[in-house]
C-alpha cells in the first residue's frame, strides 16, 4: 500500500510551486510624499486660530517651519499641538482639549475651500505613478488626513485615477503608525501585508509598515518631524518617487524571504 507521505511527495514533484512575484501592490501615503501640503496647512490653520480669536502674534507662531515638524499624526493631533503651540501651553493643556471641538470646525470649512490651493505634486510622482500603473501594480493612497480631503486633494493635482482605493485618517478605528490602517488596506488591495509595499515619507509610516509585516520605501523629500529619513531602516529611501524600481525591490524581497527561511542574515 502506498504511503501518504510518499503521495505526498510524488504530488509536489510532478506539481511544484509556481513562484509568485514578492510585492503584489503598493500603498503610498498622501502628504510629504506624494505632495507638498504645507501650505495649505499654514493658511488653514491661520484661518482656523483667526476664527478663534488668536492675537497675529500667537498665529505667526503656527508657522511652515512649526507645521513641518508636527504634521503627520492626523488632523486632531495637528489642531491640539498647533493651539499649544500658539497659545504658549502643554500639549495636553486641559484649555487647549477644549477648543479642539470648535477649531475643528472652522478647520474643516477652510480645509474644503483651500485645499490643494498652497500645495504642489512633488517632481517624479506623476512619472512614478504611470511607471506602476504600466506594470500593472495595484496601487492604494493611505492617509492620515480625512478621506473626502484626500479625495478632494488627489482629484484637484489629477491623481485620483491611480489608486484603486483611498482611505483617510477617519476610515478605521485606528491611525498610523498602528498597524491597523495597513492591515485593511492591504484586505482591500486583495494582498497579503508581506507582499505589500508601503511607500511613505516617515517614521509613522515605517513603524506602522513594520508592526503590519509590509516592506517599506521611504523618500527623502517629506516631512518627518525634524529627523533624517535615512536613519529609519527601510527597503530604499529614494530622492525621487520615480525612482522605485519594482523589479530590484521585488528581488531584493525575495532575497530577505529566502534567507529568513534557510536562517541565514539579510
Amino acid at each position: 500500500m502506498i504511503s501518504f507521505f510518499f503521495l505526498v511527495s510524488r504530488i509536489a514533484v510532478d506539481h511544484p510551486a509556481v513562484a509568485s512575484p514578492a510585492l503584489q501592490a503598493a500603498i503610498i501615503d498622501l502628504d510629504g510624499t506624494m505632495v507638498d501640503t504645507l501650505g495649505d496647512f499654514v493658511v488653514v490653520l491661520q484661518h482656523t486660530l483667526a476664527d478663534l480669536g488668536c492675537h497675529a502674534i500667537e498665529i505667526a507662531r503656527v508657522d511652515r517651519a512649526f507645521i513641518e515638524l508636527t504634521v503627520g499624526k492626523g488632523t486632531e493631533d495637528l489642531l491640539r499641538r498647533s493651539l499649544a503651540h500658539a497659545w504658549g501651553l502643554p500639549d495636553d493643556d486641559a484649555e487647549v482639549a477644549a477648543h479642539v471641538p470648535q477649531a475643528w470646525t472652522h478647520y474643516q470649512a477652510h480645509y474644503t475651500r483651500l485645499n490643494g490651493q498652497h500645495s504642489a505634486v512633488y517632481p517624479g510622482v506623476v512619472e512614478g505613478l504611470k511607471q506602476l500603473a504600466d506594470q500593472g501594480v495595484p496601487l492604494a493612497c493611505l492617509t492620515n488626513k480625512p478621506t473626502a480631503f484626500a479625495e478632494q486633494l488627489l482629484a484637484a493635482k489629477g491623481l485620483r485615477g491611480y489608486f484603486q482605493h483611498v482611505f483617510g485618517g477617519d476610515a478605521f478605528e485606528r491611525k498610523k503608525p498602528d498597524p491597523l490602517p495597513l492591515l485593511k488596506t492591504c484586505e482591500a488591495l486583495g494582498t497579503p501585508p508581506a507582499s505589500t509595499v508601503m511607500v511613505g515619507d516617515s517614521s509613522n509610516d515605517a513603524q506602522a509598515a513594520r508592526a503590519a509585516g509590509c516592506p517599506v520605501v521611504l523618500v527623502r523629500y517629506g516631512y518627518n518631524h525634524g529627523h533624517p529619513i535615512d536613519a529609519v531602516p527601510a527597503l530604499a529611501h529614494l530622492d525621487r518617487l520615480d525612482q522605485l524600481d519594482w523589479s530590484a525591490l521585488n528581488a531584493q524581497v525575495q532575497a530577505h524571504s529566502s534567507a529568513s527561511s534557510t536562517g541565514g542574515a539579510v
